[in-house]
């Protein structure tokens, strides 16, 4: 048996215009798959970010096998540097961040949170879920994020749970590592924002989340996450193969 997920992450940033990521993760006892599709639809930034990579670890290799599909290139990466720590130094260093929270002069205020929503069922790719609509309203400008969630996602748990364990095996340090997530959920920013607030975290997966940024009414920024497929089929090595047209190359 193997677990398929797809899945995309949709935003949009200020130069850089909207971009979406799609995966594609395949995991099975020992096996592990992950495709990645980066799509700006910006000429310009399409330039500096389309790519569309993959990587596979099966139990018993020594090395990490990545290929970039639109350079039909293939090579082997050590288990030292694909777990190797990520440069934190400013040269190194990339990230996306804002801030959202109170003026200094309205720090004992905090924000208002609202929620509505949960009381119909919407079936969305198959996935009965309830729908949550969470504002947070600050002197900042306002924070909307849309939810579906599922009351449980077993399949989501089973192929994390083998991909965390095919990268404990492969991790020289033997140490859990964490599985590569997209959901953002409104409980982690309430958490952050409001730690005295009386609202009660949802429960469950959230299988789609939009999330917007308002600053004096204008759209500032805006994300979308959601799961497309999840399903399991039998087990198929050919799965975690690569086409035989590839080159290999070194990228030491």
């Amino acid at each position: 048996m193997q677990v398929r997920i797809v899945g995309v992450l949709r935003m949009d940033v200020p130069v850089m215009g909207p971009f979406e990521m799609t995966f594609d993760k395949i995991t099975a006892p020992g096996f592990f798959r992950l495709d990645e599709k980066v799509d700006a639809k910006r000429t310009y930034a399409s330039w500096f970010i389309d790519s569309e990579t993959g990587e596979i670890m099966i139990e018993g290799t020594d090395h990490i096998l990545k290929y970039d599909k639109e350079d039909k290139e293939y090579w082997l990466e050590s288990p030292e540097n694909y777990f190797k720590e990520p440069d934190t130094s400013s040269e190194g260093k990339k990230s996306f961040s804002f801030s959202f929270g109170s003026d200094e002069e309205d720090e004992d205020s905090p924000p208002k949170i609202e929620r509505t929503g949960g009381d119909a069922v919407e079936v969305l790719h198959g996935f009965r879920t309830k729908k949550w609509i969470t504002t947070v309203t600050s002197s900042d400008g306002e924070l909307v994020l849309e939810e579906w969630f599922v009351d449980k996602l077993p399949l989501l748990d089973l192929s994390e749970s083998l991909e965390r364990d095919i990268k404990i095996k492969f991790n020289p340090s033997r140490e859990a590592v964490e599985t590569d997530q997209f959901e953002f959920s409104s409980n982690l920013l309430i958490a952050e924002l409001d730690s005295l607030t009386t609202l009660k975290p949802l429960e469950g997966h959230s299988v789609k989340t939009n999330f917007f940024m308002y600053e004096n009414d204008d759209l500032k920024f805006s994300a979308g996450y959601e799961i497309l497929e999840l399903y399991t089929v039998p087990f198929d090595a050919s799965s975690f193969t690569i086409p035989e047209e590839y080159s290999r190359v070194n990228k030491d």
